[in-house]
């Protein structure tokens, strides 16, 4: 979903900036005939090289000189729509971006590989994900981070955690599937796990982290063959 939002926005972002600046372009050309001294064609080579609101600044400062001659008004409702409309896109587009961002993220393993998705109220919190080795440690906070992660057998018998945090409660939720298991790695938590005991299967497994008022945690998954 995050990424057909994204290349929606992206592609009627750029489709409605071409649209923009061809109505400005139309509209400061009519209007530099009877208000301007300079030659129109110059101002449509500034509003094409320049950012538009920029170009409409330097232009009503310095090009727009003849005051007391009516402005002919030609395709001046269509760019201020146009504008109107690219401002709404490109706040759409950001937004579309931040959550494309967030769940393709994947610090050093295959783009597009393994979902994450965080939220919640954070102090300090930092995030390392790589070689089949979750790492995230968190001075201060309460939400959920999550990963997905596709696991052949060896790995499910592998799979390592570690654990610390001094105040707070800490899971790990594990799902595929309708399965889901939650476990209490709160306080100091070391264990290695094999995955097939909790009727979970080689494949695409994801993993929760939910932190309940967590101080300074520290918490290393890993799923690594030895």
């Amino acid at each position: 979903m995050a990424t057909t939002l994204f290349v929606v926005s992206l592609v009627a972002l750029i489709i409605c900036a071409i649209v923009t600046v061809i109505f400005q372009c139309l509209w400061v050309y009519r209007d530099a005939e009877v208000k301007s001294e300079q030659e129109p064609s110059l101002w449509v080579l500034i509003f094409i090289f320049l950012s538009q609101p920029l170009a409409i600044i330097i232009y009503f400062l310095v090009g727009r000189t003849k005051k007391d001659v009516p402005a002919p008004g030609t395709h001046k409702v269509a760019a201020i729509a146009s504008m109107a409309i690219l401002i709404a896109i490109t706040i759409f587009f950001t937004v579309s971006t931040i959550s494309f961002a967030r769940d393709h993220s994947d610090s050093g393993a295959g783009f597009g590989q393994n979902a994450t998705m965080s939220n919640g109220v954070w102090m300090v919190r930092t995030t390392n994900y790589r070689n089949n080795v979750w790492r995230e440690s968190v001075r201060s906070g309460r939400g959920t981070s999550r990963r997905t992660h596709t696991l052949n057998a060896e790995q499910m018998r592998n799979f390592l955690i570690d654990s610390i945090n001094e105040e707070g409660s800490l899971y790990l939720q594990l799902e595929q599937g309708n399965d889901l298991t939650r476990i209490d790695i709160s306080g100091d938590y070391y264990r290695l796990i094999d995955l097939h005991n909790y009727g979970f299967l080689p494949g695409r497994i994801r993993m929760t982290l939910i932190y309940e008022s967590v101080r300074n945690s520290e918490t290393i998954i890993s799923w690594a063959t030895p």
